[in-house]
């Protein structure tokens, strides 16, 4: 217990003389002289701190201190024994002698004639004295150790006499006194007139009684006749005789008052001679003290009791808060309590006010009225038992056990422990591991060591201990779903539920139009899933339709059944002035309700402006809103325009602009002096393409809107382009999320060629119409084959089938109110919807077709075989699978079969409607818009194999963006004949 060496033969023991555990003795004395062992509530003899130990075993207080220890044999007679192998270790060989008996009677006076043990000495065996029954009629011989037991009774009746001293006792012999006599006897009281049946055990005095003179009193008036022969006893039932007459002669010698004698009164030689003469009285004062215990009788001396003190006194209620004055005699004192009222004549006095203290339970309140608990003064005085402020309401709590409830009167602080017990067997859920009974009630089920016997339902093993209640879920770790089905998560615990991704749902609500913007959710998207008849039910997103009128979306919420509302747009846009140096932050203010003037909040805009607007002329100042207006140019902006001109005109840096190797640079653009530095070439691309935007072919369908889309980029890249474009007049703007955002750059009416290259060594800008196309590039060009183009749409165009069956596979981007884009990130789907969708057209950008496998494309241009004129055989039958006409913006003939799309020489004409009313009504149709008229375009039924032939050739492709592109070149040749329209078979017939 102090140490875990076992004890050998050669060391010193100490043996504790209550419990006879054996310890080292250089252990025990380390552990008496240690702190946590004294006991300080046992001092001893010497030292009331030092010799005060506790025995580790049975924590009985030894009085010894650890110096006073010293090795003994277990008898104690010999100090240090000696080894001996053949008798019991530590064992002094000789006998015990040790006392038997160590009880407190000290029957036993023998000793202990084993040899010297360890442990306990046997009982006595030796026969003690005879000892006699408890009714003394027999002799039992017992053993020495048996004594304590007491001696065995006879079973015989045991005859002793009772207290009452005339009754002996029926019991069987029996040890300790014998009952009260409980034999019933018929007693009459000592005036005769009552007779009752009384327990022999209590009357008095014990022994023989004279039954006829009567054993008890009956409380009633005795009533016998006096010896006087004239009065009656007025004295309570009681033993013996009556006594004397109270008014007789010899019994009354003064006068009522007791202040002057008969004789006095009488005179000389008169006397009463019997009981019936009257008694004289005198002429003063009664004075005796009234019932009341406080005033005298004022009345003359007179026979008979006194009259009420009718003396007046002040009595107060009960509670105190209350007095008034009446007759003594009335009052009530000592407490006003109603068990002090004595006479009828006493009333009570009790006031209306309610008590309102709490009772000694501090839960209920007193609620009685003129309560004598109010009374601090009679409170005092009052006992437990009288207390009117003690709750007798039940407590009616629940107790610790949970089982039952508390019983006693309603009580302050914690109920008692519940008292009922059970005695059946409380066993864990197993039933391996239980408590005997009896078990007191609230003990909680004992803790099982075992494994759980349910199996889990997943099938895996119990890995928890037996218990009570539904198993916890099982903690197996395992790839799981999430609840919207995005991704599959390893090492989840098998029993989780409800197991959520930071991805966004993309569920389609409710309405038919949105996907769900919450993360990963349980549940439905919408609380309401259900439609009312065949009607759609507002989601509750913003619309995010495009408006008609502007480039900017419907912020109303989710309207499925009604057009977007005619109102002004209130996104806040930047105008500037011509020459681009004044700016200002103004709402777009486009659309409403005839769109004619300004509405509130761009006059409140207007208002606040620092400079004037530049003004319109004719008509043009009704429809154009505030947010595609211009600011008016100030001198200064007129100054910087002249130095600019004379800066072209000599070849200079113009005042303000960043030279350091960049000529004709913007200001503050330093980001992409820094990217020119370390990746000029690809500077250089980017170039190429505004190049060919502004100088390439301008005829062939689409040619109204001319554009290039940019693959994913980081953000400085994605800046250096929006800076480039401000230099070359273009409209760059960005869309799509992190990390897969683009942008998109298109001509304007305001876009010009700067005067320069980025580059001061760089070639002069060639003339329009002499720009080449500059090569596809994947770290630079989006994918043709991902970009749908809905260019040039007609007013009564609807895109609902794009929005309906691709919306959650492409990015719908709204160039303006007639020109879009859908950006696919599968080429599979984006060759599907440029057969399904209604005005889709080829997305023609300004960098040529990506090459099929097979072809080497260099950073810097194609092959050197088409450097020098030849066009490659693969590239060239590639863009003639995807339909893509070279120069198709010059060229009118092949513009024209660019329009009659071969996947769409069989597709009937389909007129929609716009859900969104976007699109707008337009006054003149563009010449381009003709291209989703969708003419036949005649073909050969041969052409198809050979193409088919050759794409499959191709072989498996490398990389890729070359895989996503020849799939779509294999869709589009599978469709040439109409045989094929399915473009998963399309998929497995072109080995992808």
């Amino acid at each position: 217990m102090i140490c875990y060496d076992t004890v050998g033969r050669n060391s010193p023991i100490w043996s504790c003389a209550s419990c006879f555990s054996i310890f080292h003795l250089p252990c025990i004395r380390k552990w008496a002289r240690s702190p946590t062992s004294s006991d300080l509530s046992a001092p001893a003899s010497r030292n009331a701190f030092e010799g005060n130990w506790r025995c580790p075993g049975c924590q009985a207080v030894q009085l010894i201190s650890a110096d006073e220890l010293h090795y003994y044999c277990f008898c104690g007679q010999i100090e240090e024994p000696s080894l001996d192998y053949y008798i019991t270790p530590h064992s002094c060989g000789g006998p015990c002698r040790k006392l038997l008996d160590r009880g407190k009677n000290g029957r036993c006076k023998h000793h202990c004639t084993m040899q010297c043990h360890p442990g306990p000495c046997p009982p006595c065996m030796a026969l003690a004295p005879p000892q006699s029954c408890p009714c003394g009629k027999n002799t039992f011989i017992l053993k020495c150790s048996e004594q304590d037991k007491g001696a065995s009774t006879c079973f015989q009746p045991c005859g002793r006499a009772l207290d009452c001293g005339r009754h002996v006792c029926n019991q069987l012999c029996h040890e300790g006194a014998c009952n009260p006599c409980e034999v019933v006897v018929s007693a009459k009281c000592f005036c005769g007139r009552q007779q009752e049946g009384m327990l022999c055990g209590q009357l008095d005095p014990p022994g023989e009684m004279d039954w006829s003179m009567g054993v008890f009193s009956c409380e009633l008036d005795c009533g016998r006749v006096l010896p006087c022969g004239q009065h009656h006893c007025l004295e309570k039932c009681h033993p013996g005789s009556c006594g004397e007459c109270m008014l007789s002669p010899s019994v009354i010698c003064t006068c009522p008052c007791g202040k002057k004698t008969v004789a006095e009164l009488l005179g000389p030689g008169v006397s009463r001679r019997n009981c019936t003469d009257p008694v004289p009285t005198c002429l003063e004062a009664c004075g005796k003290l009234l019932p009341c215990q406080k005033h005298l009788c004022q009345k003359l001396c007179h026979t008979g009791p006194c009259p009420p003190c009718e003396i007046p006194v002040e009595q107060k209620c009960r509670c105190g808060a209350s007095a008034r004055t009446v007759a003594c005699y009335i009052a009530v004192h000592k407490g006003n309590n109603e068990d002090k009222l004595e006479d009828s004549d006493k009333v009570l006095f009790l006031c209306d006010r309610k008590c309102g203290k709490k009772k000694n339970c501090g839960r209920h309140r007193c609620s009685e009225r003129c309560c004598s608990g109010a009374n601090e003064e009679v409170q005092v005085e009052q006992s437990d038992s009288e207390n009117s402020h003690l709750c007798t309401l039940p407590c009616g709590k629940r107790l610790r056990c949970k089982q039952h409830d508390c019983h006693a009167l309603c009580h302050a602080g914690h109920c008692p422990p519940c008292l009922e017990t059970t005695f059946t067997e409380l066993s864990c859920a197993c039933g391996q591991t239980a408590i005997p009974p009896p078990v007191p009630c609230g003990t909680p089920f004992p803790s099982c060591q075992y494994p759980c016997s349910v199996p889990q339902v997943c099938g895996h093993e119990v890995t928890h201990l037996c218990h009570f209640g539904d198993c916890p879920p099982c903690t197996v770790p395992v790839a799981k779903e999430c609840v919207g089905n995005h991704v599959v998560l390893r090492g989840v615990p098998c029993g989780s539920r409800d197991i959520k991704c930071n991805k966004l749902c993309g569920k389609t609500r409710q309405c038919g139009l949105h996907a769900c913007a919450r993360t990963c959710h349980v549940g439905p998207c919408d609380v309401e899933a259900e439609t009312v008849g065949q009607k759609q039910i507002s989601c509750n997103q913003p619309c995010g339709a495009p408006r008609r009128d502007c480039p900017h979306t419907c912020s109303a919420i989710c309207h499925p059944t009604s057009a977007c509302p005619e109102i002004p747009c209130k996104v806040t846009v930047s105008i500037t002035c011509i020459c681009g140096r004044l700016t200002a932050e103004v709402p777009c203010d486009s659309g409403g309700p005839g769109n004619h003037g300004l509405s509130e909040s761009a006059t409140m805009a207007l208002s606040r402006l620092a400079v004037p607007l530049q003004p319109l002329e004719g008509r043009q100042r009704e429809r154009v809103p505030l947010g595609r207006r211009k600011l008016a140019c100030d001198e200064e902006c007129a100054k910087l325009e002249k130095k600019r001109l004379l800066a072209d005109a000599f070849s200079a840096t113009a005042p303000g602009e960043v030279g350091l190797g960049l000529e004709g640079g913007i200001v503050g653009s330093e980001m992409l002096m820094e990217i020119a530095r370390r990746d000029p070439q690809w500077v250089a691309s980017i170039e190429d393409r505004f190049k060919y935007l502004l100088l390439g072919p301008k005829n062939g369908p689409g040619a109204s809107l001319r554009l290039h889309v940019f693959c994913a980029l980081a953000i400085e890249k994605r800046e250096a382009i929006h800076l480039m474009g401000e230099r070359w007049g273009l409209t760059v703007t960005g869309f799509g999320r992190e990390p897969r955002r683009f942008v998109v750059a298109h001509v304007t009416t305001k876009s010009k060629l700067p005067a320069r290259s980025l580059f001061s060594k760089g070639p002069v800008l060639p003339l329009a119409g002499q720009a080449r196309q500059p090569p596809f590039d994947p770290l630079v060009d989006m994918d043709p084959g991902l970009v749908v183009a809905l260019l040039d749409l007609p007013r009564d165009a609807d895109v609902s089938t794009l929005v309906l069956r691709f919306g959650g596979e492409c990015e719908l981007v709204w160039l303006n109110d007639r020109n879009a884009l859908a950006i696919f990130s599968d080429a599979a789907r984006a060759a599907t919807a440029l057969r399904r969708v209604d005005h889709s057209s080829v997305y023609r950008g300004a960098a040529g077709m990506p090459p099929p496998r097979g072809s080497s494309v260099l950073r810097g241009g194609l092959h050197a075989t088409s450097m020098a004129g030849a066009k490659p055989p693969l590239l060239s039958k590639g863009m003639q699978d995807s339909n893509w006409v070279e120069d198709a913006w010059s060229d009118e003939q092949r513009s024209l079969k660019q329009e009659m799309g071969a996947w769409q020489r069989n597709a009937l004409p389909i007129t929609t409607k716009n859900p969104w009313a976007t699109l707008g009504q337009v006054n003149h149709q563009s010449e381009g818009s003709s291209s989703s008229s969708k003419l036949p375009l005649p073909a050969s039924s041969s052409e198809a194999p050979s193409i088919k032939n050759r794409a499959s050739s191709a072989g498996v492709v490398g990389s890729k963006q070359a895989a996503i592109s020849s799939s779509a070149t294999i869709l589009q040749s599978q469709t040439l004949d109409g045989s094929d329209d399915d473009w998963e078979k399309a998929l497995e017939e072109g080995g992808l």
